[in-house]
């Protein structure tokens, strides 16, 4: 009797391990912009109400993600107020060094990741060195940290995964931004980064993990030519980039003209220096936000997906602000135009998704 009590509680492991191993794994990345603890509160400019705060709920609701890497997070209490208590919380050292601990806000943004506790207690990885000192172009400017990665490790199986967020410097979007006066500071920055993540990635690696990185890249890594793209190509040959399917703001009513009536009345220096107002879209975001797989391809493949998130958007605030010079100025591009910008509810990027099989 005792034996057949034995082999049955083997048999149960047994199937509770393959179970384990079988399980799928939802990772979600989300720079849910500039987002404070708490709704009322301004956080680099933009404050929230409730029903924005409810509304970033209702979609991670949808999303149900076992993992999710954050961005433009102000402390652990803006992550918890749209994740709840069902989650363990993981932020940057940059942040839990800060003057409130990453218990509160102290208007600047960092990256964070987050898992569902049933998952169990998985082990804090932490890359400060992405956090580099960014020295801008503007001479009255103090140089400042960039934002570093923040991650976790856990066994799957047989297979150690590593997941990080991360949140590269902006304003360097493509290759012929390296050579542009106004973004060559930004990408130097970016550049540095993307030097120091290629060979955590390859040490990471050489310890036979996989590597996920997930996050807002600021880079469309999915043009054949980007330079940033080829320096992880250069690492790992197999690299994967997802999703491949960019889709999300399709439906996105970006009201260019209002916005651009909005800016003329706000904003008449524009005018004044021979400019004209160029409305921002967020459809400009659509292709900088990924998931970096770098390791042995699965036997199955990976889904991966853009929350279609445009035609649930709106635009909450017009003409907030425009790009501008050292000097204060509008900085124009070479047609005249000023690059405006709103606000857009319930972020300027969409939530990218990918399940390990």
């Amino acid at each position: 009797m005792r034996a057949n009590l034995l082999r049955a509680v083997a048999a149960l492991v047994a199937l509770a391990t393959f179970g384990a191993e079988a399980a799928e794994l939802k990772l979600t990345s989300w720079n849910i912009g500039n987002l404070a603890s708490k709704p009322g509160v301004a956080l680099r400019g933009h404050a929230r109400d409730e029903a924005e705060y409810q509304h970033i709920r209702d979609i991670l609701a949808k999303l149900e993600p076992d993992v999710i890497a954050l961005q433009e997070m102000g402390s652990v209490g803006s992550a918890r107020a749209v994740l709840g208590d069902s989650y363990n919380i993981i932020f940057e050292e940059r942040c839990m060094k800060n003057s409130a601990h990453c218990n509160g806000d102290v208007d600047d943004i960092f990256t964070a990741i987050a898992y569902k506790k049933s998952l169990g207690q998985l082990a804090e990885v932490q890359v400060p060195q992405l956090s580099v000192m960014h020295t801008s172009e503007c001479t009255n400017e103090t140089p400042r940290p960039v934002r570093g990665g923040v991650g976790l490790e856990l066994q799957r199986g047989n297979e150690t995964v590593v997941v990080l967020s991360v949140h590269l410097k902006a304003s360097c979007k493509r290759n012929d931004n390296e050579n542009e006066r106004d973004q060559a500071d930004d990408c130097a920055t970016l550049m540095k980064q993307a030097d120091i993540l290629a060979e955590w990635i390859r040490a990471e690696r050489a310890a036979g993990k996989k590597v996920i990185v997930a996050g807002d890249f600021n880079r469309q890594l999915l043009d054949t030519s980007d330079h940033v793209a080829a320096k992880l190509k250069s690492i790992d040959p197999g690299v994967q980039f997802f999703p491949t399917s960019r889709q999300c703001w399709a439906s996105f009513p970006n009201r260019g003209g209002a916005i651009i009536a909005a800016a003329n009345q706000r904003f008449p220096e524009i005018a004044a220096a021979g400019g004209r107002p160029l409305p921002y879209s967020p459809k400009s975001n659509s292709k900088i936000d990924y998931f970096v797989v770098s390791g042995p391809a699965p036997q199955t493949s990976i889904s991966s997906e853009q929350y279609a998130m445009g035609g649930e958007a709106r635009t909450t605030e017009l003409a907030t602000d425009y790009l501008k010079t050292c000097e204060g100025k509008p900085n124009k591009f070479e047609d005249g135009s000023v690059l405006t910008f709103s606000e857009v509810e319930p972020s300027d990027h969409c939530p990218i998704s990918m399940t390990l099989p």
